[in-house]
């Protein structure tokens, strides 16, 4: 069966990971990369595979029958729309867009043009996640009633040498928070509502070093949220997965997600149980069970995802309306942090689902 046909468009750190994951892959052909570096400077890519100046010439010269957009956040839009009218799949780096308004662009695009569009929520695809999510969708925890997470890591201070990431635009929160909000939306459901605070006290930049946050889920169960980025601690996911070589592997759990029968520690998963779940008290001792896990690549396997999605062969796990939602909950959380004032998401949650009708 011929494969896939993918190009890369932007060569910087995340594209670089998809030029080697679709270099190395058994289900697609990388066929160009498009980048304003020089071809010399485009570390990883192989001799046979042609580079391009822009987007437009390698839809044009390339004819890709798919693309990876891993360009900065405000040009996924303009790209994905051309690639959408061009008839071309993508998988569309994270966050999907700047603003809810313009995700629903695209998502109407690709949905007019009946191409797939996928978003890189790539956590989705480690099999931890997938456990995690079968083990609360098939009851094993009761009705779940709620879930806390903490990401804490102390970043050092030569990562602010960049000054957008001191200003508007920068922070945990639209910089690493979306991840896990996203992780939650996964795990435990939609989320309705959210009500944060903002803190700037550790560093004194324009953006917050620390925020908090609760969550609203559409089935009645609430969440809450503290990130920050000027603490040391091993409770983050990248150091619970570790997938990456950057982040040193702790072996421990930064979610938690509690029901009616039981409890679930994530990405390290161990599900905690009383001897007798249905009658089970604070009198009866509770014991932990490890769930045994052999982990993927992530990025290996969204490819792998992405072609069974474009032959029609399994259903979009991270669907640009799906990210447009964790986007909306992520940018609420960011706006109520500031202001203190409650978020509800119910008027993005329907100009989503307007956009993909």
């Amino acid at each position: 069966m011929k494969r896939l046909r993918v190009g890369v468009i932007g060569a910087g750190l995340i594209g670089r990971r998809h030029i080697a994951t679709l270099a190395a892959s058994p289900d697609a052909e990388l066929c160009g990369v498009a980048d304003t570096l020089p071809r010399d400077e485009i570390a990883g890519l192989p001799p046979a595979v042609p580079a391009f100046t822009s987007h437009r010439a390698l839809l044009d010269e390339a004819k890709p029958d798919a693309v990876v957009i891993a360009t900065p956040n405000r040009l996924h839009v303009p790209m994905g729309v051309d690639c959408a009218r061009a008839g071309v799949h993508m998988i569309v780096e994270k966050p999907v867009a700047d603003t809810v308004a313009d995700a629903c662009v695209l998502v109407r695009e690709a949905k007019k043009a009946g191409v797939v569009l996928l978003v890189g929520h790539h956590r989705r695809h480690h099999t931890q996640a997938q456990e995690a999510r079968r083990i609360v969708g098939d009851g094993e925890l009761g009705r779940v009633v709620g879930a806390t997470m903490l990401w804490a890591a102390r970043k050092p201070d030569a990562y602010f040498d960049a000054a957008w990431r001191r200003t508007a635009g920068g922070g945990p929160v639209l910089i690493n928070l979306i991840h896990d909000v996203d992780m939650l939306r996964f795990l435990v459901g939609e989320i309705a509502g959210v009500q944060g605070r903002a803190s700037r006290a550790i560093r004194g930049f324009e953006v917050e070093d620390t925020a908090a946050a609760v969550l609203s889920f559409a089935n009645g169960a609430l969440g809450t949220i503290l990130v920050t980025d000027a603490a040391a601690s091993p409770w983050t996911i990248e150091q619970g997965l570790g997938e990456s070589p950057l982040f040193p592997y702790s072996g421990e759990n930064g979610y938690r997600i509690v029901g009616t029968a039981g409890a679930l520690e994530f990405p390290v998963l161990r599900v905690w149980r009383h001897r007798d779940p249905a009658n089970g008290s604070w009198n009866q001792a509770i014991g932990p069970t490890p769930v045994k896990g052999f982990d993927r690549d992530p990025y290996f396997e969204q490819i792998r995802h992405f072609v069974a999605v474009v032959e029609g062969r399994e259903a979009p796990l991270a669907s640009g309306a799906d990210a447009a939602r964790t986007l909306a909950a992520t940018l609420a959380l960011k706006a109520s942090s500031e202001s203190g004032a409650p978020v509800d998401l119910a008027r993005d949650h329907d100009a989503i689902a307007a956009a993909s009708s």
